[in-house]
């Protein structure tokens, strides 16, 4: 009883004095520096949306469109009229290089005047100081003492962020007071320690029902202990049911094998559990030792999942050609290997690549589902999983493409089919709908329309195909069916010159789609040409970047001010978090930076790697990057395996109630990555406007 109480009440009284320590000590004492950072950070971010109107006009000037003095005068009466804050009496000035007043809303007077000698209150020359700032930085934050706002008689301190404008010689400026910045702080810091003062009681209350609680949790324990053991006969009696052969061992048990492989083997339950792996698995004459050494790995918990073709031995000795797909399992902290062997009639010969109808290969495609949801349920890594997944989807396009030909007949030209999407990019889960595309030589005027037709038919099999094998028709309508995604190479020259060109939204949107295309079929030179198009296209057009660029700057990573998650509410009236949307930024940071440095990877990972291998990335961010996107899929795909197991529709919505600490902290590192990146893009091309 004592041991209980210990443990309960000595728990609660720790958990109050560190969160006293860290409100009392740490949150109140740097509430300052916070509350000042976010100022500092409003004013320059302020003073850089102000820059633009200075930037456009002077681009107007360039253009021919205004004189000088016509651009000059339409940017001082915009920056005039600019106020924000409280009653709107906060503003921006510009000043120029010697300097000179340019503009000041609430001091007219000056303007047009030499400030050189202009000191404030306590005898700084403080817009000689904004010239040296912006002459030696470019831009910078400056501290003096002003009038406040629009009373001249009240001088306060003040803290100012100015930034140059090189073409016109201007210096310009806005800034906060910081006695208001005081005031707010004091009131934060006021509000916070009533908050903390209440939860400190409400936490003290809390003691007693703690220590009825222990009781119900000791109760709870052994249930929970029960609910473990059920969880493994559960695995086991899913095991057993699977239409695979499967085989599988924890740490310290026997070999164990399902019906279907003891079937296949024909061995009984109990002559099985003799065996050792050697006795029944070897690898083809074909394969090193490499592949058949991974069992070790996966059983010691070292090495991924893998897939490889080897050979199982039968009771009366008679060798079974087959493909060992093997991953790494933890039941109850345990951990141990499971393998799914699949029969080959010949070598390297798959299910799905035999397939003969739809009905075949909607049957190999859903097995391959049903055994990543297995795998990510018991510890397989995610990464292979997705892997395992995409060249599933590749075997279905590629077999699909030969249905479809058997049943139209041989087609009027070469052709290859693009992937694109997290197809194209080989990064598919268990909710992935198609997205792809047909491209084909330019046809000769007379056997235009012969082409296209018979190209538009194949696109609309294939996505009918691909709709039976699981991968649902495209909301947006990029399918090979639609006359907008089935082109000659130069029509798809064209279209992406327009996306690249045209810089509107929605054209950045389509593009985000379809750079990342890939032939499935790997024959010719039509994809490498419409890749180096590409290329060419971006190196004429150097807005298109930057304007890339900026959509990932307007995404804001899910996280509140005191690191809790920020919730969207799904259609069914949860709250979660839009893990794919998460995703979707590292995506674009390693598509982006793809896109400037010409590498043709699409895969995230794979572009990550070449942009390190070719110095434009550092080694740490690449680590730290593909860490973030590694925790994200593991989260995705972890999701979409628990929604399959409930007999649950699968998506991306992903409540973070149910993850554990460890999980919790995962993902904020992994948001937290992400502001990381944003940061160096907006240091490279600007922040958006």
């Amino acid at each position: 009883m004592k041991r209980l109480i210990w443990r309960t009440v000595l728990p609660a009284f720790l958990a109050i004095i560190l969160f006293s320590g860290v409100v009392f000590l740490y949150l109140l004492p740097s509430l300052d520096r916070v509350v000042m950072d976010q100022k500092r950070l409003m004013i320059r971010e302020l003073t850089e949306s102000a820059w633009n109107i200075l930037a456009r006009f002077e681009a107007e000037e360039k253009s021919g469109l205004m004189t000088r003095e016509e651009a000059q005068a339409e940017a001082v009466a915009q920056v005039r009229s600019l106020h924000y804050g409280a009653q709107g009496k906060d503003y921006f000035w510009i000043i120029d290089e010697h300097p000179r007043m340019v503009v000041h809303p609430y001091r007219p007077e000056l303007e047009g005047t030499d400030l050189t000698q202009f000191r404030d209150p306590a005898g700084k020359r403080l817009f000689v100081e904004m010239t040296e700032v912006v002459a030696r930085d470019g831009s910078g934050y400056v501290r003096y003492r002003w009038q406040w706002k629009d009373d001249a008689d009240r001088i306060v301190p003040k803290l100012s962020f100015v930034k140059g404008f090189a073409p016109w010689g201007w210096i310009l400026g806005t800034g906060v007071y910081t006695r208001d910045v005081d005031r707010e702080i004091a009131g934060m810091k006021e509000n916070l320690q009533t908050a903390a003062l209440l939860i400190l009681v409400v936490v003290s209350l809390l003691l007693y029902l703690l220590l009825r609680a222990s009781f119900q949790a000791e109760r709870g324990r052994l249930r929970a202990a029960a609910a473990l053991q059920l969880s493994e006969e559960k695995y086991r009696s899913l095991v057993e049911s699977a239409g695979e052969a499967i085989i599988m061992a924890l740490s310290g048990e026997s070999l164990y094998a399902n019906n279907s492989l003891l079937h296949m083997l024909g061995f009984e339950r109990e002559e099985f559990a003799n065996l050792e792996v050697a006795d029944i698995i070897r690898p083809t004459a074909e394969e090193s030792e490499e592949g058949h050494r991974y069992w070790e790995g996966i059983a010691a918990g070292t090495a991924p999942p893998t897939r490889y073709e080897a050979e199982m031995v039968h009771r009366d000795g008679q060798a079974l050609r087959v493909m060992l797909t093997l991953s790494r399992i933890v039941v109850q902290g345990r951990q141990g290997f499971m393998a799914v062997a699949a029969r080959l009639a010949r070598p390297r010969e798959l299910d799905i690549a035999t397939a003969a109808n739809l009905d075949d290969l909607e049957a190999g495609s859903r097995r391959t589902r049903d055994l990543a949801a297995l795998m990510i349920n018991h510890g397989a890594d995610a990464k292979r999983v997705s892997t395992m997944l995409s060249d599933s989807s590749d075997a279905v396009v590629r077999k699909a493409v030969e249905l479809i030909i058997e049943e139209l007949g041989p087609p009027p030209s070469d052709f290859d089919f693009l992937l694109m999407g997290s197809l194209g990019r080989g990064e598919v889960t268990l909710l992935a709908d198609q997205d792809h595309a047909i491209i084909f030589p330019d046809p000769a005027p007379e056997a235009a329309d012969v082409v296209r037709e018979y190209f538009l038919h194949m696109g609309q099999r294939m996505a009918d195909l691909m709709d039976g094998s699981g991968f649902p028709y495209c909301r947006g309508g990029i399918m090979a069916s639609s006359p907008q995604c089935c082109l000659s190479l130069s029509e798809w020259k064209e279209k992406f010159t327009s996306w690249i060109h045209a810089l509107e939204p929605a054209d950045l949107l389509q593009a985000k789609i379809f750079f990342d295309f890939r032939g499935i079929l790997g024959t010719g030179e039509l994809v490498p040409k419409l890749r180096d198009h590409l290329h060419g296209s971006l190196a004429v057009q150097p807005r298109f970047l930057p304007l890339l660029a900026h959509s990932v700057l307007h995404y804001e990573p899910p996280l509140t001010a005191m690191g809790g998650f920020v919730l969207t509410e799904t259609e069914d009236g949860r709250q979660a978090l839009d893990i794919k949307g998460v995703q979707a930024q590292l995506v674009d940071v390693a598509r982006l930076k793809a896109l400037q440095h010409g590498c043709d990877q699409v895969n995230t990972t794979e572009r990550l790697l070449a942009l390190e291998a070719e110095g434009h990335l550092k080694p740490s961010t690449v680590r730290e990057t593909l860490a973030a996107y590694r925790t994200l899929l593991a989260q995705r795909l972890q999701h979409q395996a628990r929604r399959r197991a409930q007999r649950m529709d699968p998506d991306n919505m992903v409540d973070p109630g149910i993850l554990d600490t460890d999980q919790k902290a995962a993902l904020k590192d992994a948001f937290q990555q992400i502001k990381a990146l944003q940061s160096s893009l907006q240091h490279e091309f600007g922040a958006p406007s």
